[in-house]
């Protein structure tokens, strides 16, 4: 019996998530959750007190709030769990920092029933699964990204993640000033003008 586990924040999807895979042979509904924290700590109470889910369907975005630190949190407490990225969020930025973060595949809200379905067997066979659509879009990303230096890197994933700049020149330990600077290397590098297009092309 394959357990799964749904974070999805909008009520009507989560629940038709859950009804989609609870009609499908050989499958559990284990929990789900609605906002980033519930999902947590509804997630940390299984680790400790029941087995860990073996499927965790999340959204991308939660509200305004990122979805990655979830895998980052599911990873830690269960390195075999898969995690499959179902959400309408669709660039490749985003897309290829979750995959990077130990996703086990991506889907967007647009795929089919049945590319879902197909998503999650692949992956709960141990391979990991893009929808087809999106390789193109993830392979030009890539090299833009790879043109960047190591510190505009760090300074885009985290643009990618939805975090402000003050934070961001806090945990890197940059001035203000000097952010200012490797933003608009960023900008100059991607061909976007601004945080808005550069978020719009490879973020949400």
């Amino acid at each position: 019996m394959v357990t799964f586990f749904v974070v999805e924040d909008h009520t009507l999807t989560n629940l038709g998530i859950r009804e989609l895979l609870s009609a499908q042979a050989g499958f559990s509904c284990a929990g789900s959750a609605c906002t980033r924290e519930e999902a947590l700590t509804k997630l940390a109470q299984r680790s400790e007190q029941q087995p860990f889910p073996d499927l965790v369907l999340l959204d991308l975005f939660l509200g305004e709030e990122s979805g990655i630190d979830i895998i980052r949190t599911v990873r830690e407490q269960s390195p075999v769990a898969k995690i499959l990225l179902y959400s309408m969020y669709a660039k490749p930025g985003i897309v290829t920092l979750a995959l990077e973060n130990g996703a086990d595949g991506f889907v967007s809200k647009s795929a089919s029933e049945s590319e879902l379905l197909t998503a999650i067997e692949r992956i709960l066979a141990g391979e990991r699964y893009v929808q087809q659509s999106l390789v193109p879009q993830l392979l030009t990303y890539r090299t833009v990204f790879d043109g960047l230096t190591k510190q505009e890197q760090n300074i885009f994933k985290r643009i990618l993640e939805r975090e402000p700049n003050e934070k961001i020149a806090k945990a890197l330990n940059i001035v203000p000033r000097s952010l200012e600077n490797y933003l608009s290397r960023i900008y100059a590098k991607t061909g976007c003008k601004n945080h808005e297009e550069l978020m719009l092309r490879f973020g949400s």
